[in-house]
């Protein structure tokens, strides 16, 4: 059985288990900086095959980090890099590492409504550089590397009713996923709270159970990317979304007290080229639930 089909079962399993060209060009200079990130990733990592990767959304470097990492693990064996979408957007996901990677098929990619999103609601995660980051993926899909994606988040609309609903939901997904996937690595992108590995002291009272917690037993990896200048795009209630300051405090890169187990120190972070936001929004006919 070839490559492809053997990821489409592993995927489709995980699925089932939880829920019953344009080529691939750099989002940022690969400089020195994240290459050295990505280093110090996989040689922390180790044979772990669970990393949890918390950003800050909305940077063209963050992407271009995971594009380098990912690509790292590729030569090496199977890589499922799994992206804080909605579930049902998997289809979607599939039919473009299927594609050719054309302007066409990135115009029908970026037209799906998870990518439309108005000023006072665009969290940053939808970007031209997310977008190059799943190109990648579908070029070295096309070289013969054994790589697929996974959408792993709650639909927004679904009922909230339970705080810790959404990240339950996404490590379940997770976890369907790792347990399918026999070899490799299992990269997983999200915002830095949901990569915590437990809730921390300081938390506020309203911050759910992190995803990351609920899979502790598989010994991942938790990584919290930070920089020490510049800004990320983000929304942070009652302020509506905007470009944000990092926080600029002193760090390194090298291991974590909990609630991570490793942290990089970027340089620095700038905005991303955000779709769908007011003027930047693409034209076409926004499709899909």
């Amino acid at each position: 059985m070839g490559r492809k089909r053997i990821w489409q079962r592993w995927l489709l399993a995980a699925i089932i288990a939880v829920s019953g060209g344009v080529s691939a060009q750099p989002t940022a200079a690969t400089d020195s900086g994240i290459r050295d990130a990505a280093q110090a990733i996989h040689a922390h990592a180790g044979a772990r095959r669970l990393i949890l990767l918390g950003e800050l959304h909305g940077t063209r470097e963050i992407p271009e980090l995971v594009r380098v990492l990912a690509t790292r693990y590729a030569d090496e064996g199977p890589v499922l890099l799994a992206l804080e979408m909605p579930h049902r957007e998997q289809a979607s996901l599939d039919a473009y590492l299927e594609s050719n990677g054309d302007a066409d098929a990135r115009a029908a990619l970026r037209a799906r409504a998870f990518w439309q999103r108005a000023d006072t609601d665009h969290d940053g995660r939808r970007s031209e550089e997310m977008l190059d980051l799943i190109d990648a993926m579908r070029a070295l899909r096309g070289q013969g590397r054994d790589v697929a994606l996974l959408a792993y988040d709650m639909a927004a609309e679904a009922p909230r009713t339970d705080p810790n609903a959404r990240d339950r939901f996404m490590a379940e997904v997770a976890r369907a996923a790792h347990d399918a996937l026999p070899h490799g690595r299992l990269l997983v992108l999200g915002g830095n709270v949901h990569a915590m590995l437990e809730r921390p002291g300081y938390a506020p009272p309203q911050m759910p159970v992190p995803m990351g917690a609920h899979l502790r037993d598989l010994q991942p990896v938790s990584v919290r990317i930070g920089a020490t200048a510049g800004e990320f795009w983000a929304c942070r209630r009652p302020r509506p979304c905007a470009a944000l300051a990092v926080d600029g405090e002193p760090g390194r890169t090298g291991p974590q007290p909990m609630p991570y187990t490793f942290g990089v120190m970027l340089e620095r972070m700038s905005v991303a080229r955000l779709i769908g936001r007011g003027r930047d929004a693409p034209a076409g006919q926004v499709v899909g639930p």
